[in-house]
């Protein structure tokens, strides 16, 4: 009997380039943030955004990714509460 093995939703690659385009536009960000001709405290407000936007992204991303997984599971009960279950009981009807 052959065992399920799932196929990866992406490629390492493309999981190492999406994670440094991340670190590159957050150090970006930071940077511009940090040698903002401003006062401190407006620095210090915009850095604070800016984790407050890293931090909700990650989360919307962890619930769409939920919401998706929880899709696929209600599809796949679905599909297994259809599927006619033999108890050994009786022969099967030809």
């Amino acid at each position: 009997m052959n065992t399920y093995t799932p196929q990866p939703r992406s490629t390492p690659q493309f999981f190492l380039q999406s994670a440094l385009s991340f670190g590159a536009a957050s150090v970006g960000v930071g940077a511009g943030i940090v040698f903002l001709p401003v006062d401190l405290w407006i620095r210090a407000f915009l850095g604070m955004g800016l984790l407050y936007v890293i931090t909700s992204t990650f989360t919307l991303a962890k619930c769409v990714r939920d919401r998706q997984e929880d899709a696929l599971a209600a599809e796949a009960a679905q599909h297994y509460q259809q599927v006619p279950i033999w108890s050994g009981g009786e022969q099967p009807r030809p």
